[in-house]
């Protein structure tokens, strides 16, 4: 018998719901610029020459800050995308380059009580000048998500699924739901991995009732395999610095006897979203823990 087999449950559906945005914004600089070797700094520069009034949702105000944003993208071609940042001791020059006229883009997840800061920021995105070049805005575009839901979006729903697939966009900087530690956690078990996620968006604090939900995903998700070859650790620079995170991809098999038993369907959707949206992890208002989820169904 599970003994958290009903906490998170009940409090996904005591929680009320809040509004939360995730957004895509295309730029193009007029110049050949060079960038640092984690550019997820570049996007928070942008945003905050935008709307100056941003600034202090990106300082110590808020914990967890209430935005998430990816790094810079380089759009090739008409589909391939590459994140901005770059690994630890590569033999490379340590800056990131992009030519004039090269589309880029950047993802955005906010919540409601900082959506008119964002939006304001969002809309008066051209003509920012930075590193030397002068960005103009293509376009972007917002969807609002409602959290926690009984009606989960048809791409986040897991009916019919026997696994959920996470992919690590960005270095990945593990939260310890357990404890308070300057030693990280490396090891993308589901409950360590979303353990910022159902924080948040079930609005615990690290109390029993939290641990035993992150206790309850670490039982209805099991991770495949090949987990340790498909996550691998890397050594990112931030500030001419290397430091440790983990990339790549995870494939978690749903229990589905436990989810039945437990009735933990609309929590792991619930979930699924909010990490879509808003990251995983430490750092994601600095362009870390950025996500893109997959539900299989074969």
């Amino acid at each position: 018998m599970l003994i958290s087999d009903v906490i998170g449950v009940r409090k996904l559906f005591e929680t009320s719901p809040r509004n939360y945005y995730f957004g895509y914004v295309k730029l193009v600089p007029d110049k050949d610029v060079l960038l640092p070797p984690f550019t997820g700094k570049v996007v928070k520069s942008l945003l905050i020459q935008a709307n100056p009034s941003i600034e202090e949702v990106f300082s110590g105000r808020y914990s967890p800050k209430p935005i998430h944003v990816s790094t810079l993208i380089r759009i090739d071609g008409s589909s391939r995308r590459v994140y901005l940042w770059k690994r630890y001791g590569s033999k490379q020059e340590l800056t990131m380059r992009l030519g004039t006229g090269q589309t880029t883009m950047f993802y955005i997840g906010f919540t409601e009580d900082i959506a008119h800061k964002v939006i304001d920021a969002l809309m008066n995105l051209s003509d920012i000048e930075l590193f030397n070049a002068k960005w103009s805005l293509i376009e972007y575009g917002v969807e609002k998500y409602s959290l926690p839901a009984e009606h989960i979006p048809g791409q986040f729903s897991i009916d019919n699924a026997v696994a959920i697939k996470v992919e690590f966009r960005t270095p990945t900087l593990l939260l310890d739901p357990y404890k308070t530690s300057k030693y990280k956690r490396f090891l993308p078990l589901p409950g360590i991995v979303f353990s910022y996620n159902v924080g948040d968006l079930l609005r615990m604090e690290r109390n029993r009732d939290y641990i035993e939900t992150i206790n309850l995903l670490n039982a209805v998700l099991n991770e495949t395999y090949s987990a340790l070859e498909t996550v691998k650790p890397i050594m990112y620079i931030y500030e001419g610095k290397g430091y440790p995170a983990i990339i790549g991809y995870i494939k978690y098999m749903i229990d589905w006897d436990l989810v039945e038993k437990t009735g933990a369907q609309k929590l792991l959707e619930n979930i699924i979203v909010h990490a879509s949206i808003m990251g995983v992890g430490t750092s994601r208002a600095n362009g870390f823990g950025h996500v893109t989820t997959k539900i299989i169904r074969e």
